[in-house]
């Protein structure tokens, strides 16, 4: 239950940039007693800011605050490598898609129940129909260790069976679920991109002049896997190198990268040769 509660802790510093994780109490019950309330305006009360149980109590950690009232820790926080109470986390990258089928492999191998094929109400893994030698991946018993470590998952995916679609990879405890957010950048013409957001979007491009009508697919634009990975022991440098080495092999070998290029101009064909069993579902807005 510790665990559950530093992770959260941790999860809600990687994901919220933007919110504060504060749990404020407000009591005129005993005299003396110290209104946790920040909006709170009586004089007559004595107001002392209480951060969340499992954060030391005058830590605001939000870097974006600017509530004066606030006490800031100006350390800064690496989300590529965060670590908090034993919970660790760091940031999976690659330019090269998921192969679909071995994706769906290693997710079977996280404490996941929901929304992975092959995963039952134990938590444990039935083979699923269908299954090929394409799919399958290599797994040792202490990478099999660090799979279970991992608590939360999240980020960008991509995927073989399309060349267009952005993917967003979205787990926590026992659930998983694959959403659908749109087309790559890339595949779009600039003209049509936000003029304020322009910077931003060539920010996640592997080269600033990619060229869409490139065959060679030398440079990928903004496609790419993109997640991190948060739970306990992931502050340890073996357990990060040794899931990064299993999700190394979902990834595409060289001939099958050579045949995605071959067909990326050809949904239907990429469709048929990278089958996808995990459901997905479009994000709507």
């Amino acid at each position: 239950a510790a665990a559950i509660t530093a992770a959260a802790t941790s999860a809600s510093i990687v994901e919220s940039n933007d919110k504060h994780q504060h749990s404020h109490t407000h009591s005129h019950d005993v005299d003396g007693a110290p209104c946790m309330d920040p909006d709170c305006t009586d004089p007559s009360h004595h107001h002392q800011e209480k951060s969340g149980d499992s954060m030391p109590a005058t830590a605001c950690t939000d870097p974006n605050c600017d509530d004066p009232t606030h006490t800031h820790d100006h350390s800064h926080i690496d989300h590529d490598t965060l670590s908090y109470a034993g919970i660790g986390s760091f940031v999976y990258r690659a330019r090269r898609p998921f192969h679909p089928g071995r994706l769906t492999a290693f997710l079977r191998n996280l404490p996941i129940v929901r929304g992975v094929p092959g995963c039952n109400g134990n938590g444990e893994v039935s083979s699923p129909s269908g299954a090929d030698n394409e799919s399958e991946i290599n797994i040792p018993s202490q990478a099999s260790e660090s799979l279970k470590c991992i608590i939360r998952s999240k980020g960008f995916a991509w995927l073989a069976d399309s060349n267009l679609a952005a993917m967003y990879w979205s787990h926590a405890g026992s659930s998983f679920e694959m959403q659908c957010l749109g087309r790559w950048w890339a595949t779009l013409p600039r003209e049509q991109w936000p003029e304020e957001a322009k910077a931003d979007i060539l920010s996640d491009f592997d080269d600033t002049t990619h060229n869409e009508d490139n065959a060679s697919m030398s440079t990928v634009g903004d496609r790419r896997q993109e997640v991190v990975f948060i739970g306990t022991r992931l502050n340890d440098p073996s357990v990060q190198e040794r899931i990064r080495d299993t999700l190394d092999q979902c990834l595409l070998a060289d001939d099958e990268w050579i045949s995605y290029k071959e067909q990326c101009s050809n949904e239907a064909s990429l469709r048929t040769t990278f089958a996808n069993p995990l459901p997905t579902r479009m994000l709507s807005y």
